[in-house]
């Protein structure tokens, strides 16, 4: 049983007994803090017709929207357990396949509640959340083996001064959060080891400047389509890049600054002739000192975009 102490009265808080209508507003009045990857539609929908086994009305505690999947979203909430949850889930969820058009002409007209097109939403799946104190472990058991995994099982607990707990069963929308984020890690991961050791070393040193990195591969892709034996040699600071005729050294940058530059070159070939547009400087100081530390070539380039990088290649294409 969750016990929930609180600091500033020095004591455990007493569980308390809500009706499910206070449930219901209390959802309804938090609802972009507890479900903010939803659309509201309505408390209490009203449903009209053969809706429950038995064939009487009924209405649907919360409606609302999920706009990632296009499928209403049904939300069955009980004061505390009931055995029948989750039928009565289904009742609903098999009113509102079969009478789709009906739901949705009344969300979007009476409700004026703004959705997707009408044959844009998903009109043969329906998600249900069911909120309830407790779940029998036949109920979690039979809802963990659905297969497309459209319910979700959320116990909550309401304790004085008007504490509210939440605990999701299964579907924590933070555990799926986190699970996608690390799968497309991993997929990244092997896209690039699958590239080879030279792709990983290169993923390694841009890091997050994406932009950089374009700009390099293009550089690299010339290099290799029009000079033998390149060697690259990965430094903490800099990419070292030797020809048969010449050498480079690579510099990542930010893209901030007064040059807005991605990528920086060194070469000692003569660029003084070198579109102006392109930034560069002559490292070689008035009396025959190299400005700076960092590599012995004599010229820095600028490069902010794939474009220059285009016509520094086109230039240096007749000088190595």
């Amino acid at each position: 049983m969750p016990k929930l102490f609180s600091n500033s009265n020095k004591k455990f808080l007493s569980q308390v007994d809500k009706p499910e209508r206070e449930l219901n507003k209390f959802i309804c009045e938090n609802w972009k803090n507890l479900f903010p990857n939803y659309t509201f539609i309505a408390s209490e929908f009203p449903l009209k017709g053969n809706v429950r086994s038995l064939g009487n009305n009924g209405r649907i505690d919360i409606l609302g929207y999920n706009p990632e999947s296009r499928k209403f979203v049904i939300f069955e909430l009980k004061r505390d357990y009931d055995k029948n949850i989750t039928d009565q889930s289904a009742d609903y969820r098999d009113y509102v396949q079969d009478n789709f058009s009906d739901v949705y002409l009344h969300s979007t007209q009476k409700y004026d509640v703004e959705l997707p097109r009408f044959t844009e939403i998903c009109m043969d799946k329906v998600e249900i959340v069911l909120i309830a104190k407790k779940f029998s472990l036949t109920q979690i058991d039979r809802v963990k083996k659905i297969r497309d995994n459209n319910v979700t099982l959320i116990k909550y607990y309401w304790f004085e001064d008007d504490l509210i707990f939440i605990d999701y069963i299964n579907n924590d929308p933070d555990d799926i959060r986190i699970e996608t984020v690390n799968t497309k890690k991993i997929n990244e991961i092997k896209n690039i080891i699958a590239q080879g050791p030279e792709m990983f070393e290169i993923e390694r040193f841009f890091g997050l400047t994406a932009a950089g990195k374009e700009v390099f591969l293009l550089f690299l892709k010339y290099l290799k389509a029009n000079c033998s034996n390149i060697n690259l040699d990965f430094k903490q600071t800099k990419i070292g890049i030797k020809t048969a005729q010449t050498s480079f050294s690579v510099v990542k940058c930010g893209g901030k600054g007064g040059r807005k530059a991605v990528l920086q070159i060194n070469t000692d070939i003569d660029v003084a002739d070198l579109d102006a547009e392109i930034q560069k400087d002559d490292r070689v100081r008035e009396d025959g000192r190299k400005k700076g530390s960092l590599g012995l070539e004599r010229y820095e380039i600028y490069f902010r975009n794939e474009d220059e990088m285009r016509i520094f290649c086109e230039f240096i294409k007749d000088r190595m």
